[in-house]
Formats: C-alpha cells, sequence, structure tokens
C-alpha cells in the first residue's frame, strides 16, 4: 500500500512537470519581449512564486504517513486534482500561443484570446495551477501545504488576475469590458 501512495504521489509531482516546463521552455523563438516590466508588474509574479516555493517545503516536510488506506485515498484522489490541474494549465496555455508570458502583456499583434478555456474563464492557467497545488497537497496529505494554497498562492493568482486585468483593459478597452461581462475571473 505504502508504494502505491508513493506511485501517486510521483504521479502528482510529475503533472506539476510540464506546467513548469511551459514556463521555462514556453517562448517560441523570435517571440517578441516587448517593453520592460515595471516594479508593478512583477510583483505579483515574484509573491506568487515565493509562496509556491513555501508550499514545495510544507509538501514535503509536512508529508501524512504512506502506511495507511487514508493515505491511499488522499494520494490517489490528490493525483486525479492534479493530473486535471496540469491538463488545464496545457490546454490553456495552448489556446494563448504567442500571447502567453509570464510577466503580464497585452498587445493587438497577439490579440485577445477568448477561445479554448478562455470562453470560460480569464484565467484558466491560474485555476489549473491552483487545482494542481492543491491536488499535491491532498495527495502528501500535508495540511499545512494545502494552508499556503489557500492563504498565499490563490491570493497571489487573484492579484496577478487584477494586474492583467488593468492591463488587458488598457489595452483592449471596450472589446475587453465584453468579455469580462461574458465570463468568470477565475471560477
Amino acid at each position: 500500500m505504502a508504494t502505491l501512495v508513493v506511485v501517486f504521489r510521483i504521479v502528482s509531482l510529475l503533472a506539476f512537470a510540464g506546467p513548469v516546463l511551459l514556463r521555462a521552455f514556453g517562448r517560441t523563438e523570435g517571440a517578441k519581449r516587448g517593453p520592460a516590466r515595471t516594479a508593478s508588474e512583477r510583483a505579483p509574479v515574484v509573491a506568487n512564486l515565493a509562496a509556491f516555493g513555501v508550499f514545495l517545503i510544507l509538501l514535503f516536510v509536512f508529508s501524512a504517513s504512506a502506511r495507511n488506506s487514508t493515505g491511499l485515498l488522499l494520494a490517489s484522489s490528490g493525483s486525479v486534482v492534479a493530473i486535471a490541474g496540469a491538463a488545464l494549465v496545457l490546454r490553456s496555455r495552448g489556446a494563448l500561443g504567442a500571447a502567453w508570458s509570464l510577466v503580464p502583456r497585452a498587445d493587438h499583434a497577439t490579440g485577445l484570446v477568448t477561445n479554448g478555456p478562455y470562453s470560460r474563464v480569464r484565467h484558466p492557467i491560474y485555476l489549473g495551477l491552483s487545482l494542481l497545488a492543491i491536488g499535491q497537497a491532498v495527495a502528501f496529505g500535508s495540511w499545512p501545504a494545502f494552508a499556503i494554497v489557500l492563504l498565499g498562492i490563490a491570493p497571489t493568482f487573484a492579484w496577478r488576475a487584477h494586474t492583467e486585468e488593468k492591463l488587458l483593459s488598457r489595452t483592449f478597452g471596450e472589446g475587453y469590458a465584453d468579455y469580462k461581462r461574458r465570463t468568470r475571473m477565475i471560477l
């Protein structure tokens, strides 16, 4: 039983690898970087990365025992949630294409993306990453890591979303306002 728990936990960590590799290698060749970012645009990203750092530490330091049936239930259900979150991130990143950037940017050349997951939710990548983190916290049975998702990761994603929405509103004006009326922010 403990071996299965470990396998499911590894699966939840592998689910994290896809979106992380996209962040590291996601920029296509020849994609323009755009203007320099201001500190106010970078601050939510830095806060979010710091929250994920704390989360990963707590995930491993406060893992529940893998030697009981509760551990197997948590590991298997957490892996399913983590995989679903990773799939949403990957699908959303694919829909963004050249419009994707780690730090918020928007321009008319890439346009306003409203297809795929963006037809229902304005920030599906943040939703997917939150689900991925929740799934990992559950898979590891780490309630401190789960608390960091709720108190650190989710709020920094909301901050990032608000920062992006200001930029998108300035760039796309009434078109973005119409899009906002048709969709939900994250949930």
